[in-house]
């Protein structure tokens, strides 16, 4: 009988800790992983571009309206000059891809999601050659 008790107590033990990290793949499937998950939500950061002798920064606003449209604001520094730029976008979501359109600026592209959750992206663009060309999108929820 206590062989018996013994077995139950062990197997109890085995069922109860290796319930542990359940919870952790409950945050990995909290990613932004589709269009959808974006859907009626704003986000606002910084966007850098960077090449081998040059380096561009960016304050950047996104509105996703729907799961293929959205709207962003983009405020360019040229040394001491500021560009302003806004207007509306197409997007789409294929697994680590976010794809933006018809902007006709830089966040044109294919964008790989780097780091996802419900409050912050980092999104880079560019092969990640030494010295070629790379975008990198940094993007915090606000609402």
């Amino acid at each position: 009988m206590k062989i018996i008790q013994a077995i139950l107590i062990f197997s109890l033990s085995l069922i109860l800790f290796s319930c542990g990290d359940d919870d952790k793949d409950e945050i990995k499937k909290d990613e932004i992983k589709s269009a959808i998950s974006l859907k009626q939500t704003r986000w606002a950061g910084t966007f850098e571009d960077t090449e081998k002798y040059r380096i561009l920064s960016a304050s950047v606003g996104v509105f996703f309206y729907t799961e293929k449209d959205g709207r962003y604001s983009l405020i360019l520094g040229w040394g001491t000059t500021m560009e302003k730029n806004e207007g509306d976008f197409n997007c789409s979501i294929d697994e680590k891809i976010l794809t933006i359109t018809n902007t006709g600026i830089v966040l044109d592209g294919r964008w790989l999601i780097i780091q996802s959750d419900k409050d912050k992206m980092v999104l880079e663009k560019g092969t990640g050659l030494n010295g070629a060309y790379k975008g990198t999108l940094t993007l915090e929820r606000t609402n």
